[in-house]
């Protein structure tokens, strides 16, 4: 019966009145207004209807949530077939945004479903709509207006495939992927309904490892009245998740992404999130983590930051981003080059941005308060490829395209500017101010001079945070004997770990002065760096004689940087791995690198390539996962860092190790 009645005059009129003083928000001024139309108010149980959205101020993204009817969401500008079957008075939510702006529209009692007495309503329900592989499922039929004299279910990836019962035997769901159910009614008098529910089935993964629960929202500051959207983020396969939203209504759900959940009172709310999978059961509670309030709380100009997560994809995948920013922003600006959409204006990106083709782009953020507003452009963050890839790595330096290295002498005394010196500076530090890269692997350091004043003379490489105006939170260091570095070399010195970095970061190197003098007796070690750069030039060479730093313009007069190269990287999450339990061991080795399958299935062709640093493959070694483990002789590798790389049914895995004796 299910059907789409057409608009009329006294339909326009009363959803206009209905709109309660929640729907007026500050927003409103800034030109972007959320207003809908819906084609009947009040209809009987079984019936649809359509809403036309009204917005003015020139939305670009549409979110709607349909209290009690069949189809709960929508992200249509005019959401068509929203079906109702229970009797009821039922809200209807609009959240819009523009490039610069988000609004909402609550309408309370919007739709006034009635009783419907005299034909059949096809409806069910499932205990589980989220089931891993080779679960089952429990129908019931809720349907409306019998007794029926036949029921005839369809169940598309499930065994068995069909039933005539009303309620029938559990349905086992044996692979991986979304499918219909669909049930047709009959009642006595030959009167049938039919009700289809596309992709109302989805079965995940079993889970390998122990559930993470985390989620998202899109605004985490709101106005009394508006209501926000949750997203679950939770890593392990999940198919049960149970959330509680202090002051909301509704206080729960059960779904995987609740949306319209409304905040009426100002206040500090917690939201908890427990999600169980077939290994277990994890909880994470948010504390005062949605803020209601009338007005702006300023209290500082906030500090806009962000993540972004995944980075490194295949085209047509879609990242998820999440404001970091401090002090209370209340209002978010995005933009997305290459992205679709190419712009929003919630705090956190839970729909996801898709990105289709391949490139490397940019992402600007600019939060604000009462107070202010401060902005970020994270340069080639988002790197997108046409197939897929696991691993990205290139070389990042602060030596311009026509600058030629050097290692000039200090003016007044003896020694170098990028080494031992009359001034006696023991530590060097390049600023790289750079987001594309998550980690750094290495620095290639041109050594321009290198002697060892005694046998066991040697010199300490950093990497620092970057966060700061200098040098201050050790990352990593790695100490080499002068006398194993060669000069007039380029030398790679490796870390025993990929370092990680969030952003900015300094890489530079600390040294002795044993015995050193203007003689040339005892140590020394010069790197070379870029020519004098103009008046208005950039430096980015820090340098310290003790506890304090100084910029080589400082110290030195000149503007400059080291020519150390960092290999720095961007790794892919490989779901497969983890989902599969594969590792690799002993990390790091000396003669023989196992590598454990996990769970990964019984005869599956299994090849694996290593490169080394610079990406050249050293060994290739075909086998077959019905070896549980796989042994690979690196005996006669050069100790380093490796990539094993194996391609397993399809899904491409690298790991990590590291060849030391």
């Amino acid at each position: 019966m299910k059907n789409v009645l057409k608009i009329t005059a006294i339909t326009i009129f009363a959803v206009l009145l209905s709109s309660n003083i929640f729907a007026q928000k500050d927003n409103d001024r800034a030109g972007l207004d959320a207003q809908f139309l819906v084609s009947s108010y009040e209809i009987t149980a079984g019936e649809c209807v359509y809403f036309t959205d009204m917005t003015t101020g020139n939305p670009t993204h549409w979110l709607w949530t349909f209290e009690g009817a069949q189809t709960p969401t929508s992200t249509e500008q005019h959401p068509q077939n929203i079906c109702y079957y229970h009797p009821g008075v039922y809200t209807v939510i609009l959240e819009v945004q523009n490039g610069a702006m988000v609004n909402t529209e609550v309408v309370t009692e919007c739709v006034t479903v009635l009783p419907n007495n005299e034909t059949p309503i096809a409806d069910f329900t499932a205990n589980y709509t989220t089931i891993p592989e080779n679960g089952v499922v429990q129908f019931t039929s809720l349907s409306q207006n019998g007794p029926f004299a036949s029921y005839q279910w369809t169940f598309e990836g499930g065994l068995p495939s069909s039933s005539s019962e009303e309620r029938p035997t559990p349905i086992s769901y044996p692979h991986v992927g979304q499918y219909n159910v669909e049930l047709t009614v009959t009642d006595m008098n030959g009167n049938s309904d039919t009700e289809t529910r596309n992709l109302y089935i989805n079965v995940v993964p079993q889970a390998t490892v122990r559930p993470e629960a985390n989620f998202m929202v899109d605004r985490t500051y709101i106005a009394p009245g508006d209501a926000v959207n949750f997203t679950d983020r939770s890593l392990g396969n999940p198919y049960i998740w149970h959330w509680f939203f202090e002051g909301a209504v509704p206080t729960t759900s059960n779904a995987k992404n609740p949306t319209g959940i409304m905040f009426p009172m100002p206040g500090s709310y917690d939201v908890e999130l427990v999600i169980e999978s077939n290994m277990g059961i994890d909880t994470l509670r948010r504390e005062n983590y949605i803020v209601v309030a009338e007005a702006d709380p300023c209290v500082a100009i906030p500090e806009a930051e962000f993540v972004a997560s995944p980075r490194l994809i295949r085209s047509g995948t879609k990242v998820y981003f999440e404001d970091k920013s401090t002090n209370n922003p209340t209002a978010w600006t995005w933009e997305f080059e290459g992205g679709y959409p190419n712009t929003a204006a919630t705090a956190n990106i839970i729909n996801g941005i898709e990105y289709n083709a391949a490139g490397f782009y940019d992402v600007f953020h600019s939060v604000s308060n009462e107070c202010g507003v401060t902005s970020v452009l994270k340069e080639d963050y988002i790197m997108v490829f046409s197939g897929p890839i696991p691993l990205y790595c290139d070389t990042i330096t602060n030596i311009r395209p026509n600058e030629i290295p050097t290692s000039p002498a200090v003016t007044g005394s003896w020694g170098y500017i990028g080494g031992h010196n009359g001034q006696r500076i023991k530590t060097y530090a390049d600023k790289f101010n750079q987001y594309s890269f998550e980690q750094v692997e290495a620095i290639i350091v041109p050594v321009f001079k290198s002697q060892a004043g005694s046998y066991n003379s040697y010199v300490t490489f950093y990497i620092w945070d970057g966060n700061s105006l200098y040098p201050d939170s050790v990352l990593a260091e790695k100490k080499i004997l002068l006398r194993d570095i060669p000069e007039n070399y380029n030398y790679v010195v490796e870390f025993n770990e990929p370092v990680k970095v969030n952003g900015p970061f300094y890489a530079g190197y600390k040294i002795n002065y044993n015995g050193t003098n203007s003689n040339g007796e005892g140590d020394w070690f010069v790197v070379s760096i870029a020519p004098s750069r103009s008046g208005s030039g950039t430096n980015t060479l820090y340098v310290s004689s003790g506890e304090s730093w100084s910029t080589a313009y400082e110290k030195f007069g000149i503007r400059t940087s080291t020519a150390i190269r960092p290999v720095t990287c961007i790794v892919d999450i490989e779901d497969y791995a983890a989902d599969h339990e594969i590792s690799i061991y002993p990390n790091p080795a000396s003669s023989i690198v196992n590598i454990d399958l996990g769970s990964v299935e019984y005869g599956k062709d299994i090849t694996v390539d290593i490169y080394d640093m610079l990406g050249r493959k050293v060994a290739t070694q075909n086998c077959n996962s019905s070896e549980s483990n796989i042994e690979i002789n690196v005996s006669s590798f050069s100790e380093g860092l490796y990539f094993v790389k194996m391609n397993i049914d399809g899904h491409s895995v690298t790991e990590k190790v590291l060849i030391a004796r």
